[in-house]
């Protein structure tokens, strides 16, 4: 099945499922908050229509008021989006910590990352950090750097001012990144809807609201009541797709704490450290010459590999006997792929446990905690042995530039890399190891 096949049939599926508690909130009891003109929403205003036989004047003076308080919600919307699009405009100084979580199966399964944004409007100079990975854009240059690309850094010459638009062009990965502090400050616009967008009332901490339907789901923004400037926002989306990590609703939120706001500060924040780094000049420089050098593994030697495990044990690979070792390099954050290839080491793994083969299956997490090492094995049902590559050192030595990245190792020797959930990996992953286990028996015979 194709993969837009799925597509269409999941959507239907979602469909199928969520009309059930659509009537039963009709009849039951108050209608919960749904963003206004949502499928749901419409289908709640036709359920509750009175009965066959009600005059239709009725029925049209209901849709009149509807329509009358709509209008007047988008109108104060108007007005709440125009402050905190001023207030953003006359920021010229500002650095913000934004504390990022995503939440799925019921706040179960929580990922939570740290960003911190410095931005300079006199300067047009931007700093963004994130736990792998550090840009800043100042002097007429953007710079970037990952943790997990050792001894290059990008350095790419900018022929204007920073703004929303050039940062998507020049640093496409951001897009992802959900920052809408950041896009106001560059003169863009987070509310990215050509639809309704309507206010929310004040919450426990008095901070006014504006919700959408983003093309990606429902978004909400709270603003601080005296400076206007954003201190949360969260989407929320109905579920994911099929190929997704996980099936379910997904909440991501971003509470924004402002440290400081059109105040002097440190111009030490916007220097780039490129002591013991190359600089390249494309991101094809920066990624795809470390996707060549991990292909590039098979045949050498495997590099040397000591790393403590989950359970505090030193693994060593030099002192692993078994005949085969496969080792995965992987990080919550890699997305479906990683996702995708965890389960089929768990499943190379028992299959390698009921026949007794002499297989080693290591998986090599990448600067991340037990907490959320722990939240993806309970969600994939893993039992996998995980080694703790807290400096990304494991990584860099096998010239990690895609995760996952799985290494087959074949007496010492680098027999096969696959960078990602390649195309029937499973299959051509059991054919290899099978093959090697083969041939170590008839060698030992």
């Amino acid at each position: 099945m194709s993969w837009k096949t799925r597509r269409v049939r999941s959507s239907i599926f979602f469909s199928v499922i969520l009309a059930g508690p659509w009537v039963c909130l009709a009849q039951v009891g108050p209608l919960v908050d749904l963003p206004q003109d949502s499928p749901a929403e419409m289908a709640l205003e036709l359920i509750a229509l009175p009965e066959i036989g009600t005059q239709t004047t009725e029925v049209a003076q209901t849709i009149n008021v509807r329509k009358e308080a709509q209008a007047i919600e988008t109108i104060e919307a108007t007005d709440l989006r125009a402050k905190m699009m001023h207030a953003y405009q006359q920021t010229e100084t500002y650095r913000a910590t934004i504390v990022q979580t995503k939440s799925q199966h019921h706040s179960r399964w929580q990922l939570v990352e740290k960003l911190d944004v410095v931005y300079d409007r006199t300067s047009h100079s931007l700093r963004f950090e994130r736990p792998d990975m550090l840009l800043i854009s100042s002097d007429g240059y953007l710079r970037y750097r990952s943790d997990i690309i050792q001894g290059r850094h990008l350095q790419i010459r900018l022929n204007e001012p920073l703004n929303d638009g050039l940062l998507a062009q020049r640093a496409p990965f951001l897009v992802r990144q959900q920052m809408p502090d950041l896009k106001l400050l560059l003169q863009g616009d987070p509310i990215d809807t050509v639809g309704k967008v309507t206010t929310l009332e004040p919450d426990e901490q008095g901070r006014p609201g504006l919700q959408w339907a983003s093309r990606l789901g429902l978004a909400t923004l709270r603003l601080d009541p005296k400076t206007f400037l954003i201190t949360q926002a969260t989407l929320k989306r109905q579920a994911s797709v099929e190929r997704a990590s996980h099936v379910g609703p997904v909440t991501f939120s971003y509470d924004i704490t402002v440290h400081k706001h059109n105040e002097e500060f440190d111009k030490e924040w916007f220097v780039f450290d490129t002591s013991n780094s190359q600089a390249v000049n494309s991101w094809t420089d920066l990624l795809g010459s470390n996707d060549v050098d991990a292909a590039s593994l098979e045949g050498t030697a495997a590099p040397i590999l000591s790393l403590q495990d989950s359970q505090g044990e030193l693994y060593r690979l030099e002192e692993d006997s078994s005949d085969v070792v496969v080792l995965q390099f992987w990080a919550s954050w890699g997305g479906p792929p990683v996702y995708q290839a965890l389960p089929v080491l768990q499943r190379l793994s028992d299959w390698a446990s009921a026949e007794d083969k002499s297989l080693s299956i290591r998986t090599v997490n990448m600067r991340e905690t037990m907490e959320e090492i722990n939240q993806v094995w309970e969600i994939k049902q893993l039992q996998l042995p995980v080694l703790l590559d807290v400096e990304a050192q494991g990584a860099h030595a096998y010239r990690v530039g895609a995760i996952p990245q799985t290494v087959v190792i074949y007496q010492g020797q680098v027999v096969h890399v696959h960078e990602g959930m390649p195309h029937e990996f499973e299959t051509v992953l059991r054919a290899q190891v099978s093959a090697l286990l083969e041939t170590s028996a008839v060698t030992r015979k």
